[in-house]
């Protein structure tokens, strides 16, 4: 019984080291995103990733890195995975969404914000990022439309 519960707890253990780790691997990353040394980030997040690979929080980090380092391509591999599973969240679409925009793939663009949106009908977030997309399209109705429902559904979101 002694040895069952050793055995338990060094279980406990060893699941919130690995916790403590990928959270501050993703600290170290931010800090190297945050100096515009990408590189780094990506070798840091992808080795939290290996640590916690279902949080979401790390792998919306990773492609918000290969956002702002300009690599486009790898952004939109690893968002169009993350928003394929059920752990996709708000964020994902948002940076998903950017990344066709900044390429101008403007149909995947537009059919990502609708998809979200339907997945997340109370984000005030997605409701204002379509309308951008939706002004940049000149569709200035469409795009106040849409941030009128984003008002209604999430009136706490400023944006």
């Amino acid at each position: 019984m002694k040895k069952l519960l050793l055995l338990t707890g060094i279980c406990f253990s060893l699941a919130a080291t690995a916790q403590h780790d990928a959270a501050s691997l993703r600290t170290q990353a931010k800090n190297y995103m945050q100096a515009g040394d990408y590189g780094n980030a990506t070798l840091v997040l992808n080795k939290a990733i290996q640590q916690s690979p279902n949080d979401v929080d790390l792998q919306n980090d990773l492609v918000f890195n290969y956002y702002l380092a300009g690599n486009y391509a790898k952004a939109m591999e690893t968002g169009k995975r993350l928003v394929s599973v059920s752990m996709a969240d708000v964020r994902s679409y948002q940076l998903l969404g950017m990344t066709y925009r900044a390429i101008e793939e403007l149909k995947e663009a537009e059919r990502l914000y609708k998809n979200g949106i339907e997945k997340f009908p109370a984000s005030g977030v997605l409701y204002n990022e379509y309308g951008e997309f939706l002004w940049q399209k000149k569709k200035l109705e469409e795009a106040a439309g849409q941030w009128q429902k984003g008002i209604a559904a999430d009136p706490n979101y400023s944006g």
